[in-house]
This record gives structure tokens, C-alpha cells and sequence, in this order.
């Protein structure tokens, strides 16, 4: 069945804008590259077939299981931009097992051609290289790339430049490359279940995962494929800011709604807790109503009682306050007057050593007299020209020196004698008084403290006071708003204003329906394509394919008089929807899908052998409907356990046959819980 033709679709595209035409494994790449595998791919249908054969033996082994095929996949999407390449266990495996390992790829992006190379093993650099083979840049290695700036270097960001919009307009997350790509290579782990959902935790693949997991996908599918119209986008960017603040205002209701009675509440606990801790004695507290009657006091009266209690403790802290201070202000004037007797005390004692340094320079002069005659005592006298023992003035002079030094002597025993005692009676005052004030400054400071701690207790109850008041007006104050009908007047304005958006939000939501019917050529046209696509797999006759955009989202049904549902049919409409969406881009300007699309094992998510089968032909007749695959705007990689249409069992479609149970048939011909790890050095 010729798709384009009975669509009458005229293709306007000769190449995708990306796709792969080779992959290379390598153990190494230094010294010299050792090749573990290489895939050459071209445009259009390409099969990674691994076999499972048809064996009843329950004993048989899972050939074309655990062959490698979802490796290759994540292999082709790390080199398109993904992060990782395995879960965890799988890296670790693949790094233990091949720790020099990298792979290769040439990937055409919008026509221009890039070689690139990714560790798999132990190494960190990507490098890429323009317009060469693989061989080129490996004898070429100057272009590193990193993992975050990888996409960009070889163009791969570029291919959202011409959307019409960079971000999910609800959620305001900008569209990545990583997107695109989840899309454009399903996890097998999320198991074809619908068309929104792409990756699977399972997969551990690090990509870019949405606030909306099901709005934001379709929103970036719509965004892809061109159906937005600039009026349209204006119009969701405008419901967007209108579903917010609708959201916002409805909230805010439902809080002041509430409200009225929660501060009811709030202050009527706070109010009966002050009250219970003033007055621990009084019954009833718990119980009492907020106004008092001629009988029992209620909550208001409570509180005036609670006050004077409070305020009668404050009047005689106060009052204590006061004596303290009065207590502190003596013991100040005792220390003020003992320390000037201190003062007094030491200046006498300063006295008493000043006589004893005036009365020791004429001693000195005397003893210096009697040295110097004991020197030259029998020398001769200048003056009388006689020897000292014989001149009369000197022997005059030694009997004065003599008599003073006998007084000198005597004067300075009673002096000495004088001076000792009064200083030790002032060093006895000065050590009592010095006491004395140590127990006054003592006693002052505990005063001062006690005086400290009393004016803290003050503060405290003044506080208690105006916590008491304050939550009995407050309860007041909410009780007549709670028992009032609109005496609340923000509730009254909150509801004017989300009365106001959710007009708007209606309004905008029709409109944008309108646009939906006025401008829907595009999504008329992708609509036929997924009809002509479920007619051409579902060749019964009673089978269709219906395109619903309600609530401007996205949905693909494949209907058998009312919607079919199970689990063959939902992987169908998923398998379906992209290559309908594959088909579209070709035929449409608007759209900006990159012509790229892989499958890993969709069977295995519960498909029949007939009907996938006819899936795989519908592909084959797309590509034979533009003359092969040289001319095929396209590029569609599916990996299989089930065989293919006897007629795609050749090399033009078979890209690469695996087969586990042989080591040479798996991907990376060894099994990786039990290959040796290569020794070989590694120079990158």
C-alpha cells in the first residue's frame, strides 16, 4: 500500500534532519583500534534482529533476549546526546569488563556531517570533528566535548531553533534537546503504554523529566510537529498566567474562608491557656463560654481577673524593685566614704617614707667625712702643714663627726622604731578597709542582680498582660466576624475576583477551541496520515485511526467502530502515532519532528506476530515509495526478537543479526559478567 499516493501527500523534504550512518564499538582506540563491532545504517528501514527461535523446551535458551539489542540503542542514544548509555549495573559491567572501550558514530545533522566518538569505558573526553569519517578524527582528537556541551557541539540544540515557541507554555520549562530526543527513542522499559510516555525510571537515563508528566510531553509533541499557531500560543501563554492566578485566588478563598473560625479557634486556645496559667486554681476555664452571665464568670471576666492578678504582683515587684535600688544606692555611699579613708591611708603612708628619704642625704654627707679621714688620716693637713693627727681644726671636726654619729645612730633606732610602727598601723587600716569594701562591692552586686532578675520578671508579666489582652480582643474581634454574615469583607473580594477569572478562563478556553476549528489544516492532514496508517496494518477494512486534540492536548485512537482499548491496541497507537508523525514532517513546513525515530523491541510490549509484521511492511513501503532508502527523508531503527517479513530478511534491511546463544552473536561478543577486563594502557 503506497501511503503517499492514496493520501495524495506530497513530500517536500529529501533528507532527516538527523540520522546515523554508522556506529563502531571499539575495545580501544590506542595504540591501534580494535574493532568489537561496526553497524553500518542508512535512511529508512533499518532491523537489528536479534532471532528467537520458535522452542517449545522450556529448558531452551533466550537467544534473542539479552543479545544486546536495548545496548545498541542506548549506544545510538548516547551518541545523539543522552547522558548515559546503561543503568548502572550495565555501565559498570561494560567499564569492568572493557575499561578502554569508546564508541563511534557518523550522525548527519540537518545535512552536515559530524564524526563523533563517546567513552563507554574508563575515559571522560567526547571529541567530534565536522564534515569527517570516524577514522579522521580519530587520527584528529582536537575538539573535546563535554557531557553538557555535547548536543550543542554538533548542532543538535540547533534543531529547536525554528519552533514556535522555546518553552512548555503552562509550566514555563524551556523545551530541550533531550525532549526531543526521549521522544524520538522510547525506553523499552516504558513499554509503548501511551504516547506521552517516554522514559522510564527504570532506565536510569538522566534526561530532562517534566514538572506535568503528561500535559508538558504533548505540549512538546504539539510544539514539534508545528500545530501552534502564533495567535494560539499567545492565547495558551495568556490561559496559562489566567490558570495560575485562578489557582492562586482559590486557594486564597479556601484560606480566608476558613479563616474566620480558625482565628476564632486559635484565640480562644491562646486566651484559656494565659488564663489557666494565671489562674492555675480557678475551675472551669476549659469550659467557660467567651461572655460572662449573672452566674459564671465567662472568658472576658476570667481575663480581667487574670490582669489584676497579674498586675497586683507587678505592683509589688515594683515595689521591691524599689528597695533593692535604695539598698544598692547605700552600700554605693558606704563604699564611696571607705574608699576615701583608703585614699587618706595611703597618703600618710607615703608620708612616712618621704622622712626617711630627707633625713638619709645628711647622714650620707657625715659618713662620706669619716670615710674620707679614714683614707688619709695620716696624711698631711694643706693648710697648717701639719699631719692630720696634730691639726687642731681637724681633730676638732673628727670629735664633732664622732658626737653626731653617736646621735645619728640613736636618732635613727627611735626613728626607725617610729616609722615601723605607724606603718604598720596603716597597713592594717588600709587591709580592713580594703575588706570592708570587698563585702559592700559583694553584697552590691548580688543586690544589683536580685534588682536585675526582679525588673526581667517585671518585663515578663507586662508582656503577659498585653499577650492576655490582646488575645481576648482578637477572639472578640473574630467571633463577631465568624457570627456575622459578610463581616469578613476580603472573602467578599476573593470571590469578585475569582468569580472575574474563571469568566476569563472560560472565555480564553472557548476561544482557543475556535482557533482549534479555524485553523486546523495541519491537524486535518496528520489526522488522514494516522487513519491511512492503522487501514494499511489493520487491512480488515473496519478498522480506523482517529487524531482528538481536546482540551488542546494530543491523543491517537485507533477505533473499531467505538475506541479500542488493551494492551496490543495502545502500543499499536503509540508505534502508529510516531511513524505517522514521521510521515507528517515530511509533508509539512510547520513541522520540525527531526525525521529520526527509534523502536527497541515494541513487540515485546505485547503485539501480535501478524499485526507487526504488517507494521514493519507499512515501513518498507514508505521507503520503496520514495525509491529506496537513498531518497528517504527518514531515518526508522527498530529492534526485533521477532523475525521480520520474509521479504525484509536481507541486508538492505537487516542492519545486524544477534544471536545470545553464542558469545560472537552478542553486541559486544563476550558476555560481560564473565569477559576478563582488558589490560591494554589507555592515553586518554
Amino acid at each position: 500500500m503506497n501511503l503517499y499516493k492514496n493520501l495524495k501527500l506530497e513530500p517536500i523534504r529529501k533528507e532527516p534532519d538527523l540520522w546515523v550512518s554508522r556506529l563502531i564499538i571499539y575495545e580501544r582506540i590506542i595504540p591501534a583500534p580494535v574493532i568489537i563491532r561496526e553497524v553500518k545504517l542508512n535512511k529508512g528501514l533499518n532491523i537489528i534482529w536479534a532471532e528467537e527461535p520458535e522452542d517449545e523446551d522450556a529448558s531452551a535458551e533466550i537467544n534473542g533476549h539479552s543479545a544486546g539489542k536495548t545496548t545498541f540503542c542506548r549506544f545510538l542514544r548516547y551518541v545523539l546526546g543522552e547522558k548515559t548509555y546503561g543503568t548502572r549495573s550495565n555501565t559498570e559491567l561494560i567499564r569492568k569488563s572493557l575499561p578502554h572501550a569508546y564508541v563511534a558514530a557518523e550522525i548527519f545533522v540537518k545535512q552536515k556531517k559530524w564524526a563523533v566518538i563517546r567513552p563507554i569505558g574508563n575515559g571522560r573526553n567526547s571529541y567530534t570533528l565536522p564534515d569527517a569519517t570516524i577514522e579522521e578524527l580519530l587520527n584528529n582528537k582536537i575538539y573535546a566535548a563535554y557531557q553538557d556541551d555535547y548536543p550543542h557541539k554538533i548542532g543538535l540544540d540547533a534543531l529547536l531553533d525554528d519552533f514556535e515557541t522555546a518553552s512548555i507554555v503552562r509550566t514555563g520549562e524551556p523545551i530541550e534537546w533531550g525532549h526531543i530526543l526521549s521522544w524520538c527513542t522510547r525506553d523499552q522499559e516504558a513499554r509503548f503504554q501511551n504516547i506521552y510516555d517516554w522514559r522510564s525510571p527504570r532506565s536510569e537515563s538522566e534526561s530532562p523529566i517534566f514538572r506535568s508528566p503528561k500535559t508538558s510531553p504533548l505540549f512538546v509533541m504539539r510544539a514539534v510537529l508545528g500545530l501552534f499557531l502564533q495567535d494560539e500560543l499567545k492565547g495558551e501563554e495568556n490561559l496559562a498566567e489566567l490558570l495560575k492566578k485562578q489557582r492562586s485566588l482559590e486557594k486564597e478563598l479556601d484560606e480566608l474562608k476558613r479563616e474566620p473560625q480558625f482565628r476564632v479557634n486559635l484565640y480562644d486556645r491562646e486566651l484559656r491557656r494565659r488564663i489557666k496559667n494565671i489562674l492555675p486554681d480557678e475551675p472551669n476555664i476549659e469550659i467557660a463560654p467567651l461572655r460572662s452571665d449573672s452566674l459564671d464568670p465567662g472568658l472576658d471576666r476570667l481575663a480581667v481577673m487574670a490582669k489584676e492578678k497579674i498586675d497586683s504582683k507587678i505592683a509589688d515587684l515594683e515595689e521591691e524593685q524599689l528597695n533593692f535600688q535604695e539598698l544598692i544606692d547605700n552600700i554605693g555611699g558606704e563604699i564611696f566614704e571607705k574608699e576615701n579613708t583608703l585614699n587618706q591611708l595611703e597618703i600618710m603612708f607615703k608620708l612616712e617614707t618621704a622622712a626617711k628619704t630627707e633625713l638619709d642625704p645628711e647622714i650620707n654627707h657625715r659618713n662620706k667625712f669619716r670615710a674620707l679621714y679614714e683614707e688619709h688620716g695620716h696624711g698631711m693637713c694643706l693648710l697648717a702643714g701639719l699631719l692630720f693627727d696634730e691639726c687642731l681644726h681637724i681633730k676638732e671636726r673628727q670629735a664633732v663627726v664622732q658626737f653626731k654619729q653617736f646621735q645619728d645612730a640613736k636618732a635613727m633606732q627611735q626613728a626607725e622604731v617610729d616609722r615601723t610602727k605607724c606603718q604598720e598601723k596603716i597597713s592594717n587600716s588600709k587591709s580592713s578597709l580594703t575588706k570592708e569594701i570587698n563585702a559592700l562591692q559583694i553584697q552590691r552586686d548580688t543586690a544589683k542582680k536580685r534588682r536585675d532578675s526582679i525588673q526581667t520578671d517585671i518585663r515578663k508579666h507586662h508582656e503577659s498582660v498585653r499577650d492576655l489582652t490582646h488575645a481576648l480582643r482578637e477572639l472578640n474581634s473574630w467571633s463577631e466576624k465568624a457570627n456575622v454574615q459578610n463581616a469578613y469583607p476580603q472573602i467578599d473580594i476573593c470571590k469578585q475576583q475569582l468569580d472575574k477569572t474563571t469568566k476569563d478562563v472560560d472565555a480564553l478556553t472557548k476561544g482557543l477551541s475556535k482557533l482549534l476549528t479555524e485553523h486546523d489544516a495541519n491537524r486535518k492532514l496528520l489526522a488522514s496520515i494516522f487513519s491511512g496508517s492503522v487501514k494499511s496494518v489493520l487491512q480488515s477494512g473496519t478498522y480506523d485511526g482517529q487524531v482528538d486534540f481536546n482540551n488542546r492536548e494530543l491523543a491517537f485512537m485507533i477505533t473499531h467502530g467505538a475506541a479500542m482499548t488493551g494492551e496490543a491496541v495502545e502500543t499499536l497507537s503509540v508505534l502508529l502515532a510516531d511513524i505517522s508523525c514521521l510521515i507528517f514532517t515530511t509533508v509539512s513546513e510547520k513541522s520540525h519532528f527531526p525525521g529520526f525515530l527509534l523502536h527497541d523491541s515494541p513487540r515485546e510490549a505485547d503485539l501480535g506476530g501478524r499485526i507487526y509484521r504488517s507494521f514493519i511492511r507499512l515501513i518498507a513501503s514508505l521507503q520503496e515509495s520514495y525509491g529506496g532508502a537513498d531518497n528517504c527523508p527518514f531515518q526508522y531503527v527498530l529492534t526485533t526478537t521477532t523475525d521480520p517479513p520474509k521479504e525484509l530478511q536481507t541486508e538492505e534491511f537487516i542492519k545486524m543479526p544477534l544471536d545470545a546463544a553464542v558469545t560472537t552473536g552478542l553486541l559486544l561478543r563476550r558476555n560481560l559478567a564473565l569477559a576478563e577486563v582488558d589490560e591494554h594502557p589507555t592515553l586518554l
